[in-house]
């Protein structure tokens, strides 16, 4: 999986929001409702609390041109402020596919 694209199509999903919203112990998916960005979160657990605990504790530094592309690459591509339904985010259909638990636990290792 690693230098390739999500087969997302293959398991049923349309978009990698629509993926990442049926793995809730995973990844938390959370909104700003200043800017409207979506946030994706990674769910702790016994095994990851050590890099939680450093990734917590890094200091981000505001002013390297790394962060600043990285911020405007993302403000380019988030939804608009009176989006209710974000591009990308379509409503779950009646049949919601079911992620595989292999490909749920190597999304869970990419994550972490």
């Amino acid at each position: 999986m690693v230098c390739k694209p999500l087969p997302l199509r293959e398991l049923g999903f349309q978009s990698t929001l629509e993926l990442v919203t049926q793995m809730p112990d995973v990844v938390r998916v959370c909104s700003s409702s200043k800017t409207g960005t979506i946030i994706l979160k990674a769910i702790v657990d016994d095994s990851t609390r050590g890099i939680a605990k450093l990734v917590a504790s890094q200091k981000v530094n505001t002013h390297s041109k790394a962060s600043k592309k990285t911020a405007t690459k993302a403000n380019a591509t988030s939804p608009t402020k009176n989006s209710k339904n974000p591009q990308g985010f379509q409503a779950l259909s009646a049949r919601t596919p079911v992620l595989p638990a292999m490909v749920k636990a190597e999304l869970q290792d990419l994550l972490s």
